[in-house]
């Protein structure tokens, strides 16, 4: 079966990572549960263009080791990866790809295919729920709440990886999982129910 993963906070631990080298750059002491939605600007006190320019400079200037994979992600992956096709789609800008396929060569070992969906900060994104029916994936493991609804929508099977931002979202197509190891015990009941 074809699974399609979203790669920060699902695959990688973006936001601690970025959360951490923005309070060290900016001198700032946020807690990644002070973000109840998924916008980071209302926090930071600056605008959204700014905070996307911060976002590309930890993209451009991050090292691939010090960005770690999200608990139990990495043997997960490698689990599901027998039996399944899994496709990276993230909202992260395609310049970026290279940096994806780094990290990914990094941790996983291996490459997997990366789909870019777009300049999802600028508005400018593909929707995933699009991408997942063009390329027939049933079931797709996310944590931002909007994308989730849209695929939910969709009548794609969405695992979401629980987060501060994503707490006021359901839809009986989702499945709240706490991590890695509840979203393959989910992937195993809906798989059996295809």
């Amino acid at each position: 079966m074809k699974i399609g993963i979203d790669f920060d906070d699902v695959t990688v631990d973006f936001f601690n990572s970025l959360l951490a080298w923005h309070n060290k750059n900016y001198n700032r002491n946020d807690k990644k549960e002070h973000f109840n939605e998924f916008k980071w600007w209302p926090i930071w006190q600056i605008s959204k263009d700014e905070a996307i320019k911060r976002v590309d400079r930890f993209h451009e200037t991050h090292r691939v080791e010090e960005v770690l994979p999200m608990n139990d992600a990495i043997e997960s992956i490698n689990k599901l990866s027998k039996d399944n096709e899994l496709i990276i789609i993230t909202g992260r800008p395609i310049r970026f790809k290279l940096r994806v396929e780094e990290w990914l060569l990094h941790h996983l070992k291996r490459n997997l295919e990366v789909i870019h969906a777009g300049e999802f900060h600028k508005g400018q994104a593909a929707s995933k729920a699009e991408i997942c029916a063009e390329l027939n994936i049933p079931i797709l493991l996310e944590d931002a709440p909007e994308t989730a609804l849209d695929c939910a929508n969709e009548g794609i099977k969405v695992i979401l990886f629980d987060n501060s931002w994503n707490k006021c979202i359901s839809h009986e197509n989702i499945s709240r999982v706490s991590g890695w190891k509840e979203a393959l015990k989910v992937i195993k009941k809906l798989q059996n129910d295809f």
